[in-house]
């Protein structure tokens, strides 16, 4: 089922499966924010609107990077969400 999303191969589906045991248990936002690519507010005070990416299982995000990076290339449907910013 992993590998057929574009840019899924693998190495990707077994790191996935490997390294989050909770795929299909969480919630997607949870576990976005698990691996780590969910953007995090950091409000404190006066200081609005800034956010980042905090840490997280760095393996999995590096081969969801490749994933990424592969569709894109290949001109999936992913490419036209990509190249519109």
């Amino acid at each position: 089922m992993l590998k057929s999303v574009p840019g899924v191969g693998d190495v990707n589906a077994r790191t996935l499966l490997a390294q989050l045991p909770e795929l299909g248990t969480i919630g997607r936002h949870q576990l976005a924010a698990l691996v780590g690519i969910a953007p995090i507010n950091r409000d404190s005070g006066l200081m609005r609107g800034r956010t980042s990416i905090a840490v997280g299982r760095t393996s999995v995000q590096g081969v969801l990077y490749m994933a990424a990076l592969t569709a894109i290339r290949r001109g999936s449907p992913f490419r036209p969400f990509c190249t519109r910013f």
